[in-house]
């Protein structure tokens, strides 16, 4: 799905600058984009991009608390190994531009990978088991004019 002019504005709200050319992975509840599919660029090999800034706060935690060890250990080299080899086949790059071997870079781009419906992945699943409250009961942050926090 192409990027609309709204959406632009809302990613471009979402991430404090403007967005290079994008189409909408995924969606949050409010409808604004929650995940952007970058348009190919050798200096950009995360393929899929968390604009929600709730959710990536959220995400941020679960890293903060040694998620990315947690994750690697708990899931396991072969799943993760897996989930890069698919990504590598489909985008002509790993997940987050991993160079070789099974292990986890950032939560943000497997959780976004797993969010899009691209590729479900063991530890996209994993860390959403891990967030309490993915996007905000109280409304949208970013229609609400802030950033998560």
């Amino acid at each position: 799905m192409p990027e609309t002019s709204k959406d632009r504005e809302a990613v471009r709200r979402q991430l404090g600058r403007d967005p290079k050319p994008f189409a909408v992975a995924a969606r949050c509840p409010f409808g604004l984009p929650a995940v952007i599919e970058n348009e190919r660029a050798r200096n950009m090999p995360t393929t899929f991009w968390l604009t929600c800034p709730h959710l990536d706060t959220e995400i941020a935690r679960v890293e903060a608390t040694g998620g990315v060890r947690e994750a690697q250990k708990e899931v396991g080299e072969r799943a993760i190994e897996d989930t890069h080899g698919e990504h590598l086949e489909r985008f002509g790059v790993r997940v987050a531009g991993v160079r070789d071997g099974g292990y986890v870079k950032c939560l943000h781009a497997f959780t976004a990978l797993h969010l899009s419906g691209a590729i479900p992945n063991p530890v996209g699943e994993w860390t959403m088991e891990r967030i309490e409250g993915a996007y905000p009961a109280e409304g949208c942050c970013v229609l609400r004019g802030g950033k998560a926090g």
